[in-house]
């Protein structure tokens, strides 16, 4: 299965991160060339995806834009090759080798850096191959496809109203992802070229009550995020890291 780290060669923190990608894979046993696929630019999307979109109502959208058009491209990239591959995004870090299984259409392995959580299930995760439990693709920095999804993927960018590509892409739409648990590749939470805090006033941000409620030592919430979603609970990329 070839590998592609998309990567902004023109930004040094890009390469050196997508460098610290190889290296994990590498100490965690994972062998396979990892190539570099170079990393659509903001001022470049539009001419990739002349589509309907909904881009505008990210705090960067000329940076969602570009990220959905460099994994579209290796969507069809995915087609070319007739030929399952796997898709890194440069901050994606190895902590366990890719487990060999025979996934049904598209599956991912990466731990989700922020969640939605007007939009997930509260259900016990499975060890293994399963439905996400989150109702989009929030794992979409380290993924596998094959082509016959990739080719579903490519037809519908130009019929469906585009978003943000990890919540453009959910299990109802596509009720084929997967993912693969424990994940096996994280994000490095402390770089981003896409994420951003949103402003107060965004409709799509909980609210002060809501996020009280997760935060409340001792609740179901809290105890359940402590123990499956640990990382959304610290770092810079917890509460003010949402839907982006």
């Amino acid at each position: 299965m070839k590998t592609f780290v998309i990567t902004l060669s023109n930004n040094k923190a890009s390469v050196e991160s997508s460098n610290q990608t190889r290296t994990t894979a590498q100490q965690v046993g994972y062998n396979k060339p990892i190539e570099t696929f170079e990393a659509i630019l903001p001022n470049q999307w539009k001419d990739i995806l002349p589509y309907k979109n909904h881009f505008e109502m990210y705090p960067k959208p000329d940076n969602v834009g570009a990220c959905f058009a460099s994994h579209y491209l290796l969507w069809k990239k995915c087609i070319e090759l007739n030929e399952p591959i796997l898709i890194l995004e440069h901050d994606a870090i190895f902590v366990d080798n890719i487990p060999d299984i025979d996934f049904e259409m598209c599956v991912s392995f990466g731990r989700p850096s922020y969640i939605r959580i007007w939009n997930m299930s509260w259900e016990t995760p499975k060890e293994g191959l399963n439905p996400p439990l989150e109702d989009n693709f929030l794992g979409h920095h380290a993924y596998a496809i094959k082509p016959e999804a990739a080719a579903i993927l490519c037809s519908d960018v130009e019929k469906r109203k585009l978003l943000a590509n990890d919540i453009w892409i959910d299990k109802h739409t596509y009720p084929w992802i997967q993912e693969y648990r424990p994940f096996p590749i994280w994000a490095d939470t402390n770089f981003s070229t896409v994420q951003a805090k949103l402003p107060d006033s965004n409709e799509n941000s909980p609210s002060g009550e809501m996020w009280e409620k997760f935060y409340t030592v001792g609740s179901f919430e809290n105890q359940y995020l402590l123990k499956y979603y640990p990382q959304i609970l610290s770092g810079p990329q917890s509460k003010n890291f949402i839907d982006v």
